[in-house]
């Protein structure tokens, strides 16, 4: 991907501030490459296990084994099947909702089942790298999208602002564009809404809350009811009836 990333985030005083993310030349490329090497080494010598040791020892403990593999990818398959039915351009919207849900449930299934191995996992030798290697890339490519100028002196300047949420939303991207260049296409800053039912439920104008949705519409019936009242009552006037004289007959 070779156009930058542009994103709004918040300064320190609570104002919005739009950062850039330059994508790095080669030379940034290469003294990121040593960062994670020299990060991976440091945690291999302290004794961090990395990803193939963790998935052994998981295994050699009971923790994990072929057939929590197997229920992983069943779930992943069910998933699937149920994104296959919202491509059903005849579904309605309740049955969409419905659908949606059901893919939101079981996104959360496959979550929490992966988490006995992730709990784990994150936090090898090769996590603690990557991490390394990304706070790089923020320290070196986060700019101010209006001046121009870096954000981040280096990465302990980095480091010592994690409370900011700027530092936040800058590591999010720096990760964004990473998965960009293996995907090869741009993603938004919310990867959530790349998932197919929110994807579906955004076409039909459905990715607000249900509840959101019937305030709206009560808002609307009460403005509806308050201008009824507010218009005047024109009191229909009878047209008066016209009663003719009785006038005395002359006598001849």
């Amino acid at each position: 991907m070779k156009e930058d990333r542009i994103f709004t985030t918040k300064d320190k005083d609570g104002n919005d501030w739009v950062l850039r993310f330059k994508r790095p030349s080669q030379t940034i490329l290469s003294k990121a490459e040593l960062v994670y090497r020299t990060a991976f080494s440091r945690a291999f010598r302290e004794g961090v296990l990395t990803n193939a040791e963790v998935d052994k020892t998981l295994r050699e403990r009971g923790i994990w084994d072929d057939k929590r593999d197997v229920r992983a990818e069943e779930i992943r398959g069910e998933i699937e099947e149920f994104e296959g039915k919202l491509n059903d351009p005849t579904l309605s919207n309740e049955q969409g909702r419905s659908i949606c849900s059901q893919i939101s449930l079981k996104r959360m299934e496959l979550t929490r089942h992966n988490s006995v191995y992730s709990d784990v996992s994150d936090n090898t030798c090769e996590t603690i790298a990557s991490e390394a290697r990304n706070q790089f890339f923020c320290a070196e490519c986060i700019h101010d999208n209006k001046t121009g100028l870096r954000v981040y002196k280096d990465v302990d300047d980095f480091k010592s602002r994690l409370d900011e949420a700027s530092t936040v939303d800058s590591y999010r991207e720096v990760i964004i564009a990473t998965l960009e260049v293996i995907v090869g296409r741009e993603l938004p800053s919310d990867l959530t809404t790349e998932y197919a039912e929110n994807k579906w439920l955004s076409e039909r104008g459905l990715d607000k809350p249900e509840e959101e949705a019937e305030a709206k519409d009560d808002e609307k019936e009460e403005e509806q009811e308050e201008e009824k009242e507010e218009k005047p009552k024109v009191e229909e006037k009878k047209p008066k009836r016209r009663t003719r004289k009785k006038t005395a007959g002359k006598k001849a």
